[in-house]
């Protein structure tokens, strides 16, 4: 197995990324507020035609479509952070103009090509944006492409504040949910006097209460949060904070507490970000409604086996986060590895990946702990839960981060996708129903569906092999051009009639004969034309299912997954 160690420092990846950059959802702006170009238009709805010359439209005004010149989305005045849904056709050229004039095409450098959805499908662009960096220049802080980050901190060759603006000059394309918020640097709140603090005998203490009824080692005043009032006590100790905080104005603030050890976070008695034991960069959030003038904050700390440091950080929406400690209570985090799996992308013929992982789904509670995930060199990966023969998710792009499995002691055991993460519904695939109205179930037992091993070809592609309703099934998914491609080959007499689910979400669309819409346009499923699929809505879903023909002991189902 080819295993790639790619040390990422997280200096301005943990520190920074959740508390300055972690402000809610944007407000969007109307599309109609917009200016609109020559060749541009409102529509309610979109999509391709066949042959990607065009879009369709439906009426309304929630979509900005077209091509030819550029659609400004915004001109900043300040550092910004945005937003917005991409949909492109087959002959797109989509460049995105940044404020300071430089462009980058989103369909035609390799990092993005390998990011792109399919043409039809909606897509997501993050743009982080600082206008005046520490050179004076503007700063390019973060470019991400569904989800995947593509650029980052990249220094900009001028200071000039012009539009923000896509376009493209061949094939149509739309735009949509454009979300933008100004960051500015603006203070929100200050100390109004020293904080009061007292470090007490003993560490790891999880309960404040407990800990207040420990030896007293210090007790003094500082100006601002300092873990470095504890210089020249032993390693076992604990400091509990008190002072007053003054908010310059009545609103909604946001509190972020990093510390390497046990920390929690107090205002006027409430428990605004409760007590948890946390290494350095992985901040803990807390929101609450203050009045303007002075608040009694508390901060609990007690030292652990972590390496110490102690940050809060406060904001309000549209501003960047104001530290409220002394910039050396809060040190840079140790570098972790990250460890990550990827076949050879150079190399189609190199060995598929394999890795057996517990795998956690949105939503639930517990973890699916006999999954396997499926790594291509052709960039498209996927996992299955052994146990249901379900189909978990999707993704483009890099392989696995498996640094929770491996690195230490590997808990909690989790794989993660390196890509734009595609949910599927995760439940079996095939299932005997009493009649074609009947509920699809959540999950299924070891007596109903046996799991009896897997084939495995040169190239390490696997064909799963699974008993279920008095048939054998062989389960194989493949990389096919742009799609993934499962095929299920069945053999022996089913108890009942057998149903395939190729898809269920809260919508299914059908573009075209063969061709259906999951989710939003988040992905297609294609089929054969022919086939005799059936959609229905059931359980607060939408559904495709196809009846399985079984002839003389036989039958199969194919279909595809393309995003």
């Amino acid at each position: 197995m080819s295993i790639l160690r790619r040390t990422a420092l997280l200096m301005l990846g943990v520190l920074l990324s959740a508390s300055l950059y972690a402000q809610g959802d944007l407000p969007t702006i109307a599309p109609s507020q917009l200016p609109l170009p020559k060749g541009w238009q409102l529509a309610g709805s979109v999509s391709p035609t066949a042959d990607g010359s065009s879009m369709r439209t439906q009426s309304g005004n929630t979509v900005l479509t077209g091509s030819g010149a550029p659609l400004a989305l915004l001109t900043p005045t300040d550092d910004f952070r945005l937003r917005f849904n991409l949909m492109t056709t087959p002959n797109a050229d989509v460049v995105m103009t940044l404020p300071t004039g430089q462009t980058i095409n989103l369909g035609k450098t390799p990092e993005m090509t390998r990011l792109m959805k399919a043409p039809g499908l909606w897509q997501t662009v993050d743009v982080w944006y600082g206008t005046t960096g520490s050179t004076g220049r503007s700063v390019l802080e973060k470019l991400a492409l569904n989800g995947v980050t593509v650029r980052e901190m990249q220094t900009l060759s001028n200071n000039k504040l012009g539009p923000l603006t896509v376009a493209s000059a061949s094939g149509p394309i739309a735009v949509r949910n454009i979300g933008y918020r100004v960051m500015m640097p603006r203070k929100v709140a200050q100390w109004s006097s020293p904080l009061s603090y007292t470090v007490v005998e003993g560490q790891f203490i999880e309960n404040r209460e407990n800990a207040r009824t420990r030896k007293v080692l210090k007790q003094d005043t500082t100006s601002v949060l300092n873990y470095e009032v504890s210089y020249g006590q032993p390693r076992q100790f604990t400091i509990l904070f008190t002072g007053k905080l003054n908010a310059l104005q009545t609103g909604d603030y946001r509190f972020d507490l990093d510390q390497g050890g046990v920390g929690g976070l107090w205002i006027d008695g409430k428990e605004v970000i409760p007590t948890s034991h946390r290494e350095l960069g992985q901040t803990a959030t807390g929101n609450t409604t203050l009045t303007a003038g002075p608040h009694t904050v508390e901060v609990y700390f007690s030292r652990s086996w972590f390496r110490p440091g102690l940050g809060l950080f406060v904001s309000q929406a549209g501003t960047r986060p104001q530290p409220l400690h002394a910039p050396a209570s809060l040190p840079e985090p140790d570098p972790v590895a990250v460890i990550s799996v990827n076949p050879d992308y150079h190399d189609p013929m190199n060995q598929v990946q394999r890795i057996r992982s517990f795998v956690q789904m949105p939503g639930e509670k517990t973890k699916r702990t006999h999954s396997m995930s499926v790594g291509s060199p052709t960039g498209m990966h996927y996992t299955v839960d052994l146990d249901q023969m379900s189909l978990l998710q999707v993704w483009k792009g890099d392989f696995a981060n498996v640094t929770e499995m491996w690195y230490e002691r590997g808990e909690p055991q989790l794989l993660t996708p390196l890509g734009e993460t595609i949910y599927m519904s995760g439940k079996t695939p095939l299932m005997v129903l009493e009649s074609e109205s009947a509920t699809w179930p959540d999950s299924v037992s070891a007596n109903t569906l046996q799991y009896k091993g897997m084939n495995v070809d040169k190239q390490g592609t696997p064909t799963i092999e699974y008993k279920l309703a008095g048939t054998t099934i062989m389960d194989a998914i493949k990389p096919n051009g742009d799609a993934l491609t499962r095929t299920l080959t069945l053999t022996g007499a089913p108890s009942g009639t057998l149903y395939c689910r190729l898809a269920a979400g809260t919508s299914v669309e059908e573009i075209s004969k063969g061709l259906y819409a999951v989710n939003d346009r988040s992905y297609y499923i294609r089929i054969d034309p022919k086939a005799k699929v059936r959609m229905r809505q059931s359980s607060g879903k939408q559904e495709l299912l196809l009846p399985v023909d079984m002839k003389n002991g036989a039958g199969s189902v194919q279909y595809s997954i393309v995003y």
